[in-house]
C-alpha cells in the first residue's frame, strides 16, 4: 500500500497529529519563548550577551519546529542589532551631582536663621588716580591724620551738642516758611519764628549751636562771652573775617539772627512718655559796637542763653571733635550725619538697620516725595557719609537695598562718664 501524501504546509510535522496540534504547539513555544527571552525592561548593563546558536539549541529542544525556531533567533539577532545600534547613538548618561548645602547661620539672639546678606559695607574710598585730589578731601586727611595723632580731649578740640538737636537737625537750605518739622521715629522737632529773614539753615547755625554749647558746658555759665571783637569770635569757629554779601561776617550775622529768634518744640511720643516745650536758645544777645581805638578790649559782645536750653545742654551733652565739624563744615549734611553718628554708636549694643524712608524724614526734608525722591536722597547721604568715614573710620556701617546698617562701633569721642540711655527728658 502506498504511504499517504503530505499536506502542504504540514512539513517537519510528526505523522498522525493534526494540523491544529501542531499550530498550538508552535504557540505554546511562542509563549514560553516570551518566558525565556531575557526582560527587556532589565538595565542594558545587566543584560547577558545573545548567543544566538545557544537560543536556537533551546528553542529546538522545547519542541519548536526547526524553520520556525530560526526565524525566532533571525528576528531576536535583528532586534539585538537595532538595540545595540541605539545604544551606541545615546548620549552618555552623566550622573547628577548634588551640591551640598552649607549649614544655616542661627541668629543666637533669636535663634531664627540668619538670612544671605545682601549688604555693601561702606567704606572711605576715593579714586582720584587720573585727578587732582580736591581741596575738600584734602582737608579731611589731615583732619583725620590730626584726630589720629592726638584725642579730642588731649588736642584740646573736645565739644559738645546738646542731644535733641542731634537726634533731629535744621534744615539744610533756605525754607520758604516760617515753620519747619523734623521727625526721628517718636522724637519730632520743630522751629518756629516771626524773623523777617525766616529760619536758620546751612553749616553756620550748626557751628554756632556747637561752640554755645561747648561754652556752656566747659563754662557752666549761662552768660557766654563772644569776644572782644567779630575777628576773633570768626576765628573760634574756624572761620574768615570776611564781608560783602557772601562773606562769612554777613552769613555769621544771618545765623545768629535767625537762630536765637527762633523757637524749638520738642516733643517725644513713646510709649510711657510725652514731652512738649515751647523755648528760645538765648533770652539776650548784646552785639559787638563800634570801638575807638582807646575803647578796644573795654566792652564785650555777650550771649544769654535761656535757662531750659542751657539746662538741655548741662544734662544731655553730647561729646564731638571740633576738628571733625570743621574738616566737614562744607556740607550741612555731613554735619548732622557726624553728630548723629557720634551719639547712636555711644549706646549701639547690636546690629541694626534703620530704612531709608526713616533716615529721609530724619535728615533729608527738602527732598522730593515719591521714589525718586528717595533715591536722590539715598544719592546724596551715601556721598556724605563717605566724607564723614574719612574723619571717623572706626564707625562699621554698610549699605542694603532697604535701609542703612550699624554695627557696634566704638565711638568718635568717648564720653565722660556712660550715659544712660532712657527717654530723656527734652528740655
Amino acid at each position: 500500500m502506498s504511504q499517504p501524501k503530505k499536506k502542504a504546509g504540514s512539513v517537519g510535522q510528526p505523522a498522525g497529529l493534526p494540523i491544529a496540534a501542531t499550530l498550538g504547539e508552535e504557540k505554546t513555544a511562542m509563549n514560553e519563548k516570551k518566558i525565556s527571552t531575557p526582560n527587556a525592561a532589565a538595565s542594558l548593563s545587566e543584560a547577558p550577551a545573545f548567543d544566538p546558536e545557544a537560543y536556537l539549541a533551546q528553542l529546538v529542544a522545547e519542541g519548536v519546529p526547526q524553520a520556525t525556531a530560526e526565524k525566532i533567533v533571525a528576528d531576536k539577532q535583528a532586534s539585538e542589532r537595532e538595540l545595540a545600534a541605539l545604544k551606541s547613538a545615546a548620549p552618555t548618561r552623566r550622573t547628577r551631582v548634588t551640591p551640598v548645602k552649607p549649614a544655616k547661620q542661627i541668629d543666637p539672639a533669636t535663634g531664627l536663621p540668619v538670612k544671605a546678606s545682601r549688604e555693601k559695607p561702606i567704606k572711605a574710598v576715593f579714586d582720584y588716580r587720573y585727578d587732582e585730589l580736591p581741596e575738600r578731601i584734602r582737608d579731611l586727611i589731615e583732619t583725620h591724620l590730626a584726630i589720629e595723632s592726638a584725642d579730642a580731649k588731649s588736642a584740646g578740640t573736645l565739644g559738645f551738642m546738646t542731644r535733641a538737636l542731634a537726634l533731629a537737625t535744621l534744615p539744610h537750605r533756605r525754607v520758604n516758611d516760617f515753620r519747619f518739622i523734623r521727625q526721628n521715629g517718636d522724637f519730632t522737632l520743630t522751629m518756629m519764628t516771626a524773623h523777617p529773614e525766616g529760619l536758620p539753615y546751612g553749616t553756620l547755625p550748626r557751628l554756632l549751636l556747637t561752640w554755645v554749647c561747648t561754652e556752656a558746658v566747659q563754662t557752666k555759665e549761662r552768660v557766654l562771652n563772644l569776644g572782644d571783637n567779630l575777628a576773633d569770635y570768626l576765628t573760634e569757629l574756624g572761620l574768615h573775617a570776611t564781608g560783602g554779601k557772601r562773606g562769612d561776617i554777613t552769613r555769621l550775622k544771618h545765623a545768629m539772627t535767625t537762630l536765637f529768634a527762633s523757637v524749638i518744640s520738642a516733643q517725644y511720643d513713646g510709649r510711657n512718655s510725652w514731652a512738649l516745650s515751647n523755648v528760645l536758645l538765648a533770652d539776650k544777645v548784646e552785639w559787638w559796637r563800634p570801638q575807638d581805638h582807646h575803647e578796644a578790649g573795654t566792652w564785650q559782645s555777650r550771649l544769654q542763653l535761656s535757662e531750659p536750653f542751657f539746662r538741655e545742654c548741662l544734662e544731655h551733652p553730647l561729646p564731638i571733635d571740633t576738628r571733625a565739624m570743621r574738616g566737614l563744615r562744607r556740607s550741612p549734611l555731613a554735619l548732622d550725619i557726624y553728630v548723629w553718628l557720634t551719639h547712636r554708636m555711644s549706646y549701639l549694643s547690636k546690629r541694626t538697620m534703620i530704612p531709608w524712608v526713616l533716615l529721609k524724614g530724619q535728615f533729608g526734608a527738602s527732598y522730593a516725595h515719591g521714589d525718586q525722591g528717595l533715591l536722590d536722597f539715598k544719592r546724596a547721604f551715601l556721598r556724605e557719609l563717605k566724607n564723614v568715614l574719612v574723619v571717623y573710620p572706626e564707625a562699621r556701617l554698610a549699605d542694603d537695598k532697604n535701609g542703612l546698617v550699624l554695627y557696634p562701633s566704638p565711638t568718635h569721642v568717648l564720653p565722660a562718664q556712660r550715659l544712660r540711655h532712657s527717654q530723656p527728658k527734652l528740655f
